[in-house]
């Protein structure tokens, strides 16, 4: 067997990583594995860097007890029932834990700043889609959500057929394999800093690469251990650099734990 076919075997073998993608297991392995040499060190040096992009963020959710709790607030019709079943949700990763202190204004401001759309892609969407109820955009809604995590998409399309939209999330690699879906409006969350320690300049090609007349691409203003270290600076800084060169319309929204830029292509 190849080197690198031993690497993905045993980082895809493993219990935290069985659900990431493929691509992207097999994506991280190859750069390991050449600076490395060996595979026991790419294999340890592959685990590390999806920690990194992928594991640092999550808590353990149980699915099927998730969905029972789910289907019984929208079986009851309750707003309020449905927002606390989905918040609970949100609160087992850390970036749409991070969001819920503002998820009543959040959406809001962003449609207001772009339009409110009838498609969404969700890129790297976590568990982003829970937040529907706080998105408000009707049945008619065209929902795309993509990840990396196979068991995350699996629960996010039982979540979808619960609110009464088309199960359209996917497991897919938007560094290997932008996606070639339409929609009014693509929401790029908290994901910029990990594509571009995963590959420089990834922000900026998929931005191009994307068929949605607007685009939303934001920064968490905290690090995972809460500080705040000039953070809000820094992302817009970096933001203004990566849209110099683009005949783009960027409006700025700036709210207590995220920074936001709603651009318009």
């Amino acid at each position: 067997m190849p080197d690198l076919d031993q690497v993905v075997s045993a980082v895809a073998s493993s219990k935290k990583y069985h659900a990431v993608c493929a691509d992207t297991i097999r994506r991280i392995a190859a750069r390991e594995l050449a600076h490395r040499g060996s595979v026991k060190e790419a294999t340890k040096a592959t685990k590390r860097r999806l920690h990194q992009v992928y594991g640092a963020f999550e808590e353990e959710l149980d699915a099927d007890v998730a969905c029972q709790q789910l289907g019984a607030a929208y079986l009851s019709g309750s707003e309020a029932a449905i927002k606390s079943a989905c918040r609970q949700v949100l609160m087992s990763h850390s970036s749409t834990r991070e969001r819920l202190p503002i998820l009543d204004r959040f959406y809001r401001a962003i449609f207001e700043a772009s339009r409110y759309p009838g498609s969404i892609l969700d890129l790297g969407c976590g568990l982003n889609p829970l937040a529907l109820p706080w998105m408000d955009l009707g049945a008619d809604l065209r929902y795309t959500a993509l990840d990396i995590d196979a068991d995350r998409i699996r629960f996010l399309n039982r979540y979808l057929a619960l609110a009464g939209l088309q199960p359209r999330a996917r497991c897919q690699d938007i560094l290997v394999q932008p996606p070639d879906d339409e929609a009014d409006l693509a929401l790029l969350l908290k994901m910029s800093p990990t594509l571009e320690r995963q590959e420089a300049g990834g922000t900026l090609r998929l931005l191009e690469q994307l068929h949605a007349p607007a685009i939303v691409v934001s920064f968490a203003l905290k690090s995972l251990g809460g500080r705040e270290k000039g953070m809000q600076d820094q992302y817009a800084r970096q933001f203004s650099e990566l849209a110099r060169d683009q005949a783009w319309q960027i409006r700025e929204l700036v709210f207590e734990t995220e920074l936001a830029f709603v651009v318009e292509k």
